[in-house]
């Protein structure tokens, strides 16, 4: 029994609506639906009436015992955790700028209330400096936009994203590469994760970096924001940080390019033993969506 579709189930019982569902979760509207759909596959029956949101006959009985089941569950945890020997010290993270801003701080805040006694150390840089960081032991663990190389590191996939064509509010619709060729466009430093993925996804779409006019390199996924939203250019950026901006209405997304790109979590070998990595990576793999 998967508790977290019940628990999406209850607060779409409770609140009637999807949109408030999902923003409570922090998770899309499709993915309140996937996990209502699933649930019911799991029960073998519907449990929604879609029309009106109320709960059919089988949906207010798993609401009743979905109560009992969280807090029975919410009790074992605190047992568990009461039970076990405290984890304790510093853990040094690194992360390029989009899973430090919009993927890390979604499970740390779970990872120090199980873990009170520890401590996080977050630093943000560029992919390739994250890796370079890990392997000269300056790092305990990352999370970068690129894979990282087998025979170094150990890593998992925790998500998976695409990127957007960005461009200020009263940009023209962009409708081919053709269209944007020549135009004044933000660029990342070779360094970044995003970029790299950029830069592959411009040629898929039948294009090339080369044939866009560089207005400026900059360091941060922020900063491109800033200057796209300031009427300066065009940039490419994940859809993760396209869609916040859009929802503040700052930039306007233009185009989706046709390449999907990964985010992984990535430590040395020799760190996985380490009790502290170990809670970390255990909770990836229960908390996010593409943990192995």
């Amino acid at each position: 029994m998967n508790l977290k579709r019940i628990k999406t189930f209850m607060l779409l019982i409770d609140h009637k609506n999807f949109s408030t569902t999902a923003d409570i979760l922090d998770i899309s509207q499709p993915a309140v639906s996937k996990q209502i759909k699933a649930l019911e596959v799991d029960l073998g029956t519907q449990l929604v009436h879609r029309d009106s949101l109320e709960p059919t006959e089988a949906g207010r009985i798993v609401y009743v015992r979905g109560k009992d089941l969280l807090h029975s569950w919410k009790q074992l945890e605190e047992e568990c955790t009461s039970s076990k020997e405290a984890l304790t010290g510093l853990v040094k993270i690194g992360a390029s700028s989009i899973p430090s801003t919009y993927i890390v701080p979604r499970f740390l805040k779970d990872l120090l209330t199980l873990h009170r006694h520890l401590e996080v150390e977050l630093a943000e840089y560029e992919s390739e400096k994250v890796l370079e960081l890990i392997k000269n032991e300056k790092l305990d663990i990352g999370f970068v936009g690129t894979k990282p190389p087998k025979d170094t590191f150990t890593s998992h996939l925790i998500a998976q994203d695409q990127l957007q064509l960005i461009g200020p509010i009263d940009s023209p619709d962009i409708h081919s590469f053709d269209d944007i060729r020549g135009l004044p466009f933000v660029f990342r430093s070779e360094r970044s994760g995003t970029w790299k993925a950029a830069k592959q996804a411009l040629t898929d779409w039948g294009g090339s970096v080369q044939d866009l006019k560089r207005l400026a390199t900059v360091h941060s996924t922020e900063s491109v924001i800033v200057m796209v939203e300031s009427g300066l250019g065009y940039s490419i950026v994940s859809d993760l940080a396209a869609r916040l901006a859009t929802k503040y209405n700052r930039v306007k997304i233009l185009a989706t390019l046709p390449l999907n790109r990964e985010f992984y979590c990535v430590y040395s070998p020799y760190m996985e033993q380490d009790p502290k990595i170990k809670a970390l990576i255990e909770l990836l793999k229960s908390d996010l969506p593409y943990g192995e």
